[in-house]
């Protein structure tokens, strides 16, 4: 067994646990569950957003340390829990490493959900938080085409774009010019509902709600990267939505 091989499998695991929105604690564990099972000892397992360092004792007294930058963040429950399940069969059958790898492969190279369900899901979430927050269905219309341009922006830009702050105030500004300038002041229609259901679609409200999580779970530091984060992210909605009604001279 190729324990450096192996130590890089399983941080490959764990870096996709962790992108796809695992909670800190529950990947540490995970790697040190993995290691063991390989008869490793000593495993010392420290993670945070953008950093993963892994360090064990193999059965031969060799001590093999791993470091693994983190820059991305997609968070996707299914790969994750297909991810979960992966971990837990390495621990139960301790696959060597060129199956371990078949097995990630196969993982990673699950069919997607089709893309029509993306547009359809922001279609229902900001029609819907438009409705829910006192619009009428007119408002509920046009914010369901509001959640359409904002996830078309965030699909093609995100091809070239890996920032997430500039990403996100990107959206966020051309959703604030196609509230406030494309929407017609007739029919009853109020903007601010509008522009609510779309806010929606960016706010970061899974990763503030993770790092609550984690500086409840006592991993401070993660929780307040984490923190800082969601409120710069959070900023950038605002500020993005807030220049064309500063523009065009306020809202009514």
């Amino acid at each position: 067994m190729d324990y450096s091989k192996l130590l890089q499998a399983i941080l490959d695991i764990a870096e996709e646990m962790l992108v796809c929105g695992a909670e800190v604690e529950r990947v540490e564990d995970s790697i040190e569950r993995m290691c063991d099972a390989y008869g490793c000892t000593r495993t010392n397992a420290f993670i945070i957003t953008s950093n993963i360092q892994v360090t064990f004792e193999d059965p031969h007294g060799n001590i093999i340390t791993q470091i693994r930058r983190i820059v991305r963040n997609d968070v996707n429950f299914d790969r994750l829990d297909y991810l979960n399940d992966l971990s837990r069969y390495v621990c139960a059958n301790r696959p060597d490493v060129p199956e371990l790898m078949e097995r990630y492969e196969e993982v990673m190279n699950r069919k997607q959900l089709p893309v029509w369900v993306e547009y359809l899901g922001a279609v229902l979430a900001s029609s819907g938080f438009a409705v829910f927050f006192g619009g009428n269905i007119y408002d509920g219309i046009y914010a369901a085409v509001l959640g359409i341009i904002i996830t078309a922006v965030q699909r093609v830009l995100g091809k070239y774009e890996k920032n997430p702050l500039a990403l996100t105030f990107i959206s966020s500004l051309i959703a604030g010019f196609a509230a406030v300038f494309a929407v017609p002041a007739r029919f009853g229609i109020h903007v601010d509902k509008v522009m609510i259901g779309g806010i929606m679609l960016l706010i970061p409200g899974i990763a503030l709600t993770n790092s609550i999580r984690d500086l409840l779970a006592g991993d401070i530091g993660t929780g307040l990267l984490r923190l800082a984060n969601s409120l710069l992210l959070a900023a950038a909605v605002a500020f993005g939505f807030a220049l064309p009604m500063i523009l065009k001279g306020g809202m009514m």
